[in-house]
């Protein structure tokens, strides 16, 4: 076996040996190598390496997962595609009205990617991949980033704002 470990000034240094000759350097790091591994809301390996759980609600993860970034405020412009008559998709019963919102009551979930009586937005692109060869329209809203329930290809919202219809035929 073969390990890169820093030394207590930081600098890295190879340790080679088996298992066993290498289990006095593991154990002064508290480091344990078995077959398999589990790690929850915080992991410290070594004097190298320290991974802690993942802010999913910022504003650069949902750039890495949707491609697009907040206002100065905190609010993103989200879309989806819904019926020609401004529907939903799902149901056909929701009604989306221009320049008006809608909010739920709803807590952030990272385990819930759809339901929960609450709506979905996505980027502009995924709605028009949505909507499919569908009659369709997409429209934007206004969504804080305090107001996101989930993250996914999609993100769930407690509440929007500011419906529009975007004319993607340009």
């Amino acid at each position: 076996m073969e390990i890169f470990l820093r030394d207590k000034e930081y600098n890295w240094k190879l340790h080679k040996g088996t298992l066993q000759e290498l289990q006095k350097e593991f154990d002064l790091r508290q480091i344990s190598i078995g077959y398999g591994a589990s790690i929850g809301d915080r992991v410290s390996i070594g004097y190298g390496v320290s991974i802690k759980k993942l802010d999913i609600f910022t504003k650069e993860y949902i750039y890495i997962q949707l491609g697009i970034l907040p206002d100065e405020k905190g609010y993103f412009t989200m879309y989806k595609a819904v019926t020609e008559n401004l529907t939903d998709f799902y149901s056909g019963k929701y009604q989306y009205k221009l320049n008006k919102g809608d909010s739920c009551k709803a807590e952030r979930n990272q385990d819930i990617e759809c339901g929960e009586n609450c709506w979905h937005f996505t980027n502009l692109w995924k709605a028009i991949a949505f909507a499919d060869k569908r009659p369709h329209k997409i429209i934007s809203a206004k969504i804080h980033i305090d107001d996101i329930l989930s993250v996914y290809d999609k993100v769930r919202v407690r509440k929007f704002s500011n419906v529009k219809v975007v004319d993607i035929n340009f």
